[in-house]
C-alpha cells in the first residue's frame, strides 16, 4: 500500500492535466477521491484552479498591442 505522501505526489503531478480536463474516467475518479480525503491537496487544487481562472480572465481582455504582435511576428520570422 502506498503512503499518503506518495499519493499526494502522484495527484499533484497530474493536477494540471486534471484541471485542464485532460484526465477522464478512472484517473479522474482517483484524483477526485483523493481530493475529497486530503485537505492539503484540495487546497492546492483550489488555489491552482483560481490562479488559472485569474490568468485566463486577465489574458483574454482585449487584443495584444500592435507593437507586441509585430515583435512576435519578427521573432517567429527569425526562427524560420
Amino acid at each position: 500500500m502506498e503512503d499518503a505522501e506518495t499519493n499526494c505526489r502522484a495527484v499533484l503531478a497530474k493536477l494540471y492535466l486534471y484541471l485542464d480536463g485532460e484526465i477522464a474516467g478512472e484517473g479522474c475518479a482517483v484524483i477526485e477521491s483523493h481530493l475529497r480525503a486530503c485537505v492539503s491537496c484540495l487546497r492546492r487544487c483550489s488555489f491552482e484552479r483560481d490562479f488559472i481562472k485569474i490568468v485566463h480572465d486577465r489574458c483574454s481582455e482585449g487584443r495584444a498591442p500592435e507593437y507586441l504582435l509585430e515583435r512576435i511576428r519578427h521573432a517567429l520570422d527569425e526562427m524560420s
